[in-house]
């Protein structure tokens, strides 16, 4: 094996190597309509009613929590260091009853906390029923659909997210992989001690070679 091949190799064990620790974690989220007939009104009477529950995924950064005490907090999910190598629904997705809702539709949603603990999402986005336009809104624990056309007019669907921690259910680690990861100061240092140690192997065996020849 040459030195370009050896060095070639290491190269690539290097950018195979994560360049961030961050601890993810992906957890499921349920919300809801409130009951009551006023809180849906035609023409989203169908397919949503008083009462529909709906549920959803996420994925959060432990790192980015804030600390208990700090109030409202609201943390970009464009913040996490790896964004760019978390699949669009797995870092949010949201199923609305026949619609299914990613980061992809909104990437400047955030996560809220408070206090340190879960407090919803900030989070929009435009469907169609029908032919019309209707803008979804998650503002921390609430759910509002509106008209595109009246963003502020009364909603046409009033509902919610379960906040507080005790809300999210089956938190587990999410692991992802960073092959264009950029190498830490470290990792760097490492790959150029194993380049100087192939080399001075190649360069003391290329002497042993020559030594031999003459004798």
């Amino acid at each position: 094996m040459t030195f370009r091949t050896l060095a070639a190799a290491l190269v690539l064990l290097l950018f195979a190597t994560p360049a961030h620790a961050a601890s993810y974690v992906k957890a499921d989220f349920s919300s809801g309509v409130f009951g009551g007939d006023a809180n849906v009104r035609d023409p989203l009477r169908d397919p949503f009613f008083p009462g529909d529950t709906f549920t959803g995924s996420f994925v959060y950064d432990q790192d980015l929590i804030p600390a208990a005490g700090s109030g409202f907090v609201n943390v970009f999910f464009n913040s996490y260091a790896d964004i760019t190598s978390i699949p669009a629904a797995d870092a949010f997705k949201f199923n609305f009853g026949p619609y299914v809702f990613t980061l992809a539709d909104d990437p400047t949603a955030m996560v809220q906390y408070n206090n340190g603990a879960f407090n919803g999402f900030f989070f929009n986005t435009i469907f169609t029923l029908e032919g019309v336009n209707y803008l979804f809104k998650m503002n921390g624990g609430t759910i509002t659909v509106n008209s595109a056309a009246d963003p502020f007019g009364q909603p046409f669907l009033n509902g919610y997210t379960n906040i507080g921690n005790q809300a999210l259910a089956n938190a587990t680690p999410y692991t992802i992989a960073s092959p264009g990861a950029v190498p830490e100061p470290a990792t760097w240092a490492m790959m150029l001690l194993g380049l100087g140690f192939v080399g001075g192997v190649l360069r003391t065996r290329r002497r042993q070679y020559r030594t031999a020849a003459y004798v």
